[in-house]
């Protein structure tokens, strides 16, 4: 029997999902240690308590939404421009290997609590703007944009690996893999900071929430921000790609 006629386990391929999807959730359990992993328990714990305890406090969700926006964006601004924070977390952790795990760890809880922000902004902050519109068919419409997106953001995490995910090879500076051309990257220059944040707006969408559609278009335009003032500029550096602004948008 050829390699080329082994059928994929289906276990193994919805492991390797359920990883996956951990993994674009803040946490990595290939690189798990013990305080991760309780500070990402915690995190959940936070997230859920919210909902439950205080499910409509707008002034708490808009505290959370930009807390967690300002030190996630600013944390990846700062660490992962050219001259950025990266060099004193690898000279201050003694290795490349050690100082992105620091690095990888920080985003891993950021990543988390800028999405739980972005969802209880929404969920806190219920409104009727859709109202006119047919519950049933409102229910498909957002779960249409929600899965649609999320699909595309999984297949793009999937292509690029985790790895890249968390901006190993900007942390690095330097190229670590092949520039992806495959998968969703055949159709869209930026499949996770365009269509890949659909769910976001799904969610407000589903609420009703302008609080929450406002938060979901804020996040994006800065996430694109740093894309364009700091990523696409290494992009070029690293792998000689030229992106254009018109196809990097979706």
């Amino acid at each position: 029997m050829t390699l080329n006629n082994v059928k994929p386990n289906p276990f193994k391929q919805a492991y390797n999902l359920l990883i996956l999807l951990v993994s674009m959730a803040g946490y990595v359990p290939k690189n798990a240690t013990v305080l991760r992993t309780v500070v990402m328990i915690a995190s959940l714990a936070f997230a859920v308590s919210l909902n439950i305890f205080q499910p409509h406090n707008s002034n708490l969700a808009i505290s959370y939404f930009f807390i967690s926006e300002t030190l996630y964006i600013g944390f990846i601004m700062i660490v992962l421009s050219k001259n950025g924070l990266r060099h004193w977390f690898i000279k201050k952790w003694g290795s490349e290997n050690k100082g992105y795990l620091t690095f990888e760890t920080i985003v891993g809880f950021l990543f988390f609590h800028n999405a739980a922000s972005i969802g209880y902004m929404a969920s806190a902050n219920p409104g009727s703007l859709f109202n006119f519109i047919n519950k049933d068919i409102l229910l498909i419409i957002t779960a249409i944009l929600f899965v649609g997106g999320f699909t595309i953001k999984l297949l793009a995490a999937k292509v690029v690996t985790i790895d890249i995910y968390y901006w190993k090879d900007m942390f690095l500076g330097k190229k670590i893999s092949d520039f992806v051309v495959k998968g969703p990257y055949k159709y869209l220059s930026n499949p996770m900071y365009g269509v890949g944040q659909l769910p976001a707006y799904a969610i407000a969408i589903w609420y009703g929430s302008k609080y929450g559609l406002a938060t979901a278009l804020l996040n994006q335009l800065l996430i694109f921000s740093f894309y364009y003032l700091v990523e696409i500029k290494f992009i070029k550096r690293a792998y000689q790609k030229i992106i254009l602004l018109p196809a990097s948008v979706i």
